[in-house]
């Protein structure tokens, strides 16, 4: 959420760099609400814009807002430039487990359409387990698995850095349920594409 808000004040600032007059909010992405923007007056005062195609006109005291009905033709290639929102994946695995099940390969076939789509995308590859057996063995387990959602991918042609390829164990699941508490929802490798 906070990088969906971010990159809409960079467009913005971006837009105000091209039109020093004015200040436009633009929709959120598919599926995604839309963020907000400060504007400040020259006396001081603040402007929300929380809506979309909400614009500011600057350069009075106060920022004038209106909500415009056509954008800026210019707007149109800006958005095209920028990159596709992160896409996630999950990959389930049977308790103490750390070989990919047939029923989850359908997954995989969807990450390789998706990093098809985006040459060098940033692929982080994360592994979990519930909070049965030891934390050592968790550790060793959730990375195991993460290496096996690697090894696949790597076999596939796409670039997976080591560093993002890990184990993060049993810590979530502890959190959320208390220790020795078996739950399938945390034996799983998680596959955000950037």
């Amino acid at each position: 959420m906070v990088r969906r808000i971010a990159t809409a004040a960079l467009v913005l600032a971006l837009g105000a760099c091209a039109t020093t007059d004015r200040v436009t909010l633009l929709e959120g992405e598919a599926g995604h609400p839309v963020g907000a923007i400060a504007v400040l007056g020259k006396d001081g005062t603040e402007t929300v814009l929380d809506a979309p195609r909400m614009q500011a006109l600057l350069g009075s005291e106060t920022a004038r807002v209106r909500t415009v009905d056509k954008l800026d033709a210019a707007i149109g290639p800006l958005m095209d430039s920028l990159p596709l929102p992160p896409a996630s994946f999950t990959i389930t695995f049977p308790n103490a487990g750390a070989r990919i099940p047939g029923d989850q390969m359908q997954v995989l076939e969807k990450i390789r359409t998706e990093l098809a789509r985006r040459p060098g995308a940033q692929i982080e590859v994360a592994g979990f387990t519930d909070s049965t057996g030891t934390e050592e063995s968790n550790n060793e387990l959730s990375r195991q698995r993460a290496l096996a959602i690697t090894q696949e991918l790597r076999d596939s042609g796409f670039e997976i850095a080591d560093e993002d390829a890990v184990g993060r164990g049993e810590y979530e699941a502890r959190a959320a349920l208390g220790d020795n508490v078996a739950d399938e929802s945390y034996r799983r490798v998680d596959v955000i594409i950037r």
